[in-house]
């Protein structure tokens, strides 16, 4: 079994926002509702693979909170999706870390986000796109 697994809404700020490729696959129809948030962090685009990356850093990232209708049905594909396998396991892709995130209205959320999982510096940073607005939704539709 994949952990953490205590329920909370999850943070998404790329191919799973709403109108993209892995909403419609994995949250569609699954999700109860969904508001806009930001967090902290450094944004790229990895053009080779298609989809993006958050980092540490003092950006910010904008996504959206989802609050999930039945949360080990939709996390469970969601997790092997990212290739999360589990705390602290080096296959990770994506780590699923819980941070604060910044609702629209101002108030904080603790919040599921997937956090890439840099091995090599010097390869992702010669594959990637540093998206400096932190919005991949906009960065994708222009």
């Amino acid at each position: 079994m994949l952990e953490p697994r205590e329920q909370k809404k999850i943070f998404v700020y790329g191919s799973l926002r709403t109108g993209f490729y892995n909403y419609d696959k994995y949250l569609k129809g699954k999700i109860e509702n969904a508001v806009l948030g930001k967090v902290k962090g450094k944004l790229y685009h990895m053009p080779h693979k298609g989809y993006p990356a958050l980092l540490e850093g003092n950006n910010v990232v904008l996504g959206e909170v989802m609050t999930i209708k039945n949360f080990e049905e939709v996390m469970i594909p969601m997790d092997k999706m990212e290739n999360y396998y589990g705390v602290n396991d080096s296959r990770n892709e994506y780590n699923r870390v819980v941070m604060d995130v910044e609702l629209e209205n101002g108030e904080k959320e603790s919040c599921y986000v997937y956090y890439y999982a840099m091995n090599d510096k010097e390869v992702f940073e010669k594959n990637s796109v540093y998206v400096d607005h932190g919005d991949w939704a906009s960065f994708m539709t222009k």
